[in-house]
């Protein structure tokens, strides 16, 4: 199997509860957002458990890869910076 590093930046709320601002992973060649999205609720329940949408809804969490947001279906590439937001909503 053939891996590639990404960076994943962590912002608001998720960071605290990851307790850090940004990491590197290793993700299998072709991983798509979505996918990592799953790799992270592994690792981290609390996310899973407090943050994240329940299984195949993902509206509670933005992911921008490079600097621009993308799709769940976006597929990673070695040296992709992604970063996770959570919703924002204001007045």
């Amino acid at each position: 199997m053939i891996w590639v590093k990404i960076v994943v930046r962590y912002f608001a709320r998720y960071r605290s509860l990851v307790g850090r601002g940004e990491e590197e992973l290793e993700v299998p060649e072709g991983t798509t957002v979505g996918e990592l999205i799953e790799i992270l609720r592994e690792r981290y329940p609390v996310l899973r458990n407090e943050v994240f949408a329940e299984e195949d809804d993902l509206a509670d969490v933005h992911v921008s890869k490079n600097g621009r947001y993308v799709g769940f279906d976006n597929v990673l590439e070695e040296g992709d910076r992604v970063a996770v937001f959570p919703p924002v909503s204001g007045g």
